[in-house]
């Protein structure tokens, strides 16, 4: 109903080809492919017990592999912003911020709670950025302070069941009409950049993840477990090596399959060498006005290159 979106900008000048992809396959499900990744996180995770003892030596916040890989997956969407987008209303829309979502549990046993956990990030962060921002935003969401979706889960279990059926079919609606109001946005896990789940931190490898046709999100990572392998060296040698799979689930219709597959190369490239994720990417003004962030105007933080 309206060209105007509080979460994105509607990208006009696209190819014919990019715009009728939404007609053939008009649902986020229907556009999904899927692609596995092994990582090799040997290095990684020996740079992680440095950076975690100079942190812990200047009474600084450690911080996990999954908060690196989540480092690694900023970085990569601020490179690669046509990941940032998504569709809505048969529609291209620039997403104007970079929104993380996990899903979490409060305690780890089979019947405790899950929570989604959302959060917003600067094109700006770094590895020891990230830490403490990360610890807080999970510390709110397991205490139930600034958890809107879960807030909401709670009233809408409430109501009989037509009630809340009708509640989710106005929200689509809503948000195919562009007229979805931000505060509901804003607590939503389904509007997002990417949606994580680490499974891997309970012993379970990673599964083939479905998106969500509710929502924005056009991106579901599943990060499994640590295994440890045997693989050749450079020079033919047999070594033990610490590797992890990741299996994405991608919107297709938001990019063609080379721009997502050299996306998530690139996601690998940060994992395997974090030291690129200790300093604050020099971004270009070119680069910042691609991702249209909303939040991040080219004046903040940093003198900007051109």
């Amino acid at each position: 109903m309206f060209k105007k979106r509080p979460d994105g900008t509607h990208l006009k000048n696209i190819p014919a080809h990019t715009k009728i992809v939404p007609f053939i396959l008009p649902t986020r499900i229907s556009g999904t492919i899927f692609s596995e990744q092994e990582i090799d996180i040997t290095e990684t995770l020996q740079f992680l017990r440095r950076f975690n003892k100079q942190q812990a030596a200047q009474g600084k916040t450690k911080i996990t592999f999954f908060q690196l890989f989540m480092t690694a997956n900023i970085r990569a969407i601020v490179q690669r912003p046509k990941i940032n987008r998504f569709t809505m209303g048969y529609r291209m829309w620039q997403r104007n911020h970079i929104r993380m979502n996990f899903i979490a549990k409060k305690i780890l046993t089979d019947d405790a709670e899950e929570i989604w956990v959302t959060g917003d990030y600067s094109p700006f962060e770094t590895l020891g950025s990230i830490a403490d921002k990360y610890k807080t935003i999970v510390r709110e969401a397991t205490r139930g302070e600034g958890n809107e979706s879960e807030d909401l889960n709670v009233t809408l279990l409430r109501f009989p069941r037509f009630v809340t059926r009708f509640v989710f079919w106005m929200f689509g609606k809503l948000d195919w009409w562009n007229m979805l109001p931000v505060s509901l946005m804003e607590g939503s896990p389904f509007h997002g950049t990417v949606c994580f789940t680490n499974v891997g931190s309970v012993g379970v490898e990673a599964p083939q993840h479905h998106l969500f046709n509710l929502g924005t999100c056009g991106l579901f990572l599943s990060v499994g477990i640590v295994r440890r392998e045997w693989k050749p060296d450079s020079k033919g040698k047999m070594r033990q090596r610490d590797v992890v799979k990741v299996v994405y689930a991608f919107d297709d219709r938001i990019c063609d399959g080379m721009y997502s597959g050299r996306t998530i190369v690139l996601i690998r490239k940060l994992t395997e060498n974090p030291e690129e994720l200790l300093d604050v990417p020099d971004l270009t003004a070119a680069q910042l006005e691609a991702l249209m962030l909303k939040d991040y105007p080219p004046s903040i933080g940093r003198e900007l290159t051109h």
